[in-house]
């Protein structure tokens, strides 16, 4: 038995804390100056309109086919239906993960 298991199953504010914890690392990482999550999608937008990696952003804006899109002010656009907010955290987790991937 893991010693995270010694007192049972993190509490689901626990377990959300963490999660928004590594978004903001990730996002750190990515150069993400803001995420704006809601039901039907996400807005990016980066540190003064900049991404460490374009060729690469643009590769993940590529492979997530039509749900995503970068606009021409350099935010990026996503369309994904996230109807309560621990889906939302979640996407925004997955968004995060994926942009800090590719800012490398």
């Amino acid at each position: 038995m893991a010693d995270r298991d010694r007192f049972g199953k993190l509490p689901e504010a626990t377990e959300n804390l963490l999660k928004l914890i590594e978004t903001k690392l990730n996002a750190k990482r990515a150069c993400i100056a803001k995420i704006d999550v809601g039901a039907r999608g996400a807005i990016v937008t980066f540190h003064e309109d900049n991404f460490p990696n374009v060729p690469n952003l643009l590769a993940y804006v590529d492979r997530l086919g039509g749900a995503a899109k970068l606009r021409p002010d350099m935010k990026l656009a996503i369309s994904r239906a996230w109807p309560d907010p621990r889906s939302r955290l979640h996407g925004a987790l997955q968004l995060s993960r994926g942009l800090a991937k590719a800012a490398g």
